[in-house]
């Protein structure tokens, strides 16, 4: 569909200059019309565009950007293109983006501060109109964000020394949120399984979950917080060990969903009880933790939200007319999911 017999047309595509010879006018008077110019005749727009129909005409939307002097795409850059917290982010993303007719290259740094300034580089030599993106490792990355030449918004994460636009869930709640479920089930003995890798995400999570802990008369103790990679298998692998060498808690609270599932399966295969014997909350609702056996109690975040505003926002700003429009900064609430677990 939208192809021409003729392979020397825009690699085969109906280009202008085609319409303009069925029509028999020039190819800027083509374009005037297709743009609905108001020094071209109404019976000569009629024309063109049936033309262009019948021909089965796409906008060239690259060239398009080049003549007006401003890009159509967006940069996104996720730690995870795999992890399933991203898929409804992205979807809020992409819908908005798609409304606005913009396209978005989309990338991966996988938690590496290198990746991600070459990703960032690379992006910039695209030319593309504004980024979104999850910083990597930031507590410690030390990317000049204040260098890229177009409006960029991050994502899920916020580094205390940048001064862009910031779409967060509060993770201090998220933990605190998880340390109340676990007391008023009656656990006493909490622990934690977070990710080993140094991210905001985590110490917030963390530090919300100890300190709510404290005040309930249930402390997190020595040896009560292992970290492990952010997948289910790892967090299997660190369970197991967990168990092996001693887990003595009746509350869990873990990073994410997916490291959730591996830790309660290794509970599982060492007959533990869950949660009879040891209660688990997850982190970021994804899809199968309604469908998980048994269903996981969790930590909800608006995913989609987050996507389609973050997204919506960069492109208000890239459209903005006031160059010193300040960045919008968004922090969502957190919301407990209460199910088996």
């Amino acid at each position: 569909m939208g192809k021409k017999e003729d392979p020397g047309s825009d690699r085969g595509y109906v280009t202008i200059r085609d319409i303009a010879a069925r029509a028999g006018v020039s190819a800027n008077s083509v374009s005037r019309a297709l743009n609905d110019k108001g020094d071209i005749g109404d019976e000569t727009k009629a024309r063109v565009r049936d033309i262009a129909r019948e021909l089965g005409y796409i906008r060239h939307a690259a060239a398009s950007g080049l003549r007006s002097g401003g890009s159509r795409s967006i940069g996104v850059i996720v730690t995870h293109i795999d992890n399933a917290f991203f898929s409804r982010i992205l979807q809020g993303i992409t819908d908005c983006a798609s409304a606005k007719e913009y396209t978005i290259l989309m990338l991966a740094s996988n938690e590496d501060v290198e990746t991600e300034a070459r990703n960032l580089r690379l992006l910039a030599a695209f030319r593309v109109a504004g980024i979104l993106y999850i910083p990597s490792r930031d507590l410690e990355n030390g990317i000049d964000y204040s260098g890229i030449q177009a409006p960029h918004v991050e994502i899920v994460r916020h580094m205390p020394s940048s001064t862009c636009g910031y779409f967060v869930s509060d993770s201090r709640r998220s933990g605190e949120l998880a340390a109340d479920r676990l007391v008023s089930s009656g656990r006493k003995r909490l622990s934690y399984l977070g990710f080993d890798e140094r991210v905001s995400c985590n110490r917030d999570r963390l530090g919300g979950y100890r300190k709510k802990a404290l005040e309930s008369g249930a402390a997190l103790g020595k040896g009560s917080v292992r970290l492990c990679g952010a997948s289910a298998a790892a967090a299997y692998e660190t369970m197991s060990r967990w168990i092996r060498e001693g887990f003595d808690y009746d509350g869990l609270f873990v990073y994410n969903d997916a490291m959730a599932f591996g830790a309660i399966r290794a509970l599982v295969d060492s007959k533990a009880r869950v949660p009879d014997d040891v209660s688990v909350v997850g982190h970021d609702d994804i899809d199968t933790a309604e469908s998980f056996i048994p269903r996981l109690t969790t930590i909800q975040v608006p995913k989609y939200r987050l996507g389609f505003d973050s997204a919506a926002s960069l492109l208000d700003t890239i459209e903005s007319v006031n160059p010193s429009r300040r960045p919008e900064r968004v922090v969502y609430d957190p919301e407990l999911i209460v199910r088996e677990t």
